[in-house]
């Protein structure tokens, strides 16, 4: 699983699922598929962020930049 990321401030592309709690973090299922859909977006997207895989220290990573505990984080697949 892969998450995209801004390079400036390492916060993930996130959707908003609920009115309270974190938002959620959206995924997909390939490296390629995420640049894929960076690239769909413009030459802007792919400067501005990164793509890494989901593991220990990414989640812990998302979870300090987003202020929230990483069981707290839920993991969307796009397309959802």
């Amino acid at each position: 699983m892969f998450a995209i990321v801004y390079k400036e401030d390492r916060v993930p592309m996130c959707a908003r699922l609920r009115e309270s709690g974190p938002d959620a973090v959206v995924t997909w299922d390939s490296d390629a598929k995420a640049k894929a859909f960076l690239e769909s977006k413009g030459s802007e997207f792919l400067a501005a962020y990164d793509i890494v895989a989901i593991g220990d220290d990414t989640l812990k990573e998302m979870a300090g930049v987003l202020g929230v505990k990483e069981e707290e984080i839920e993991l969307i697949p796009f397309p959802s």
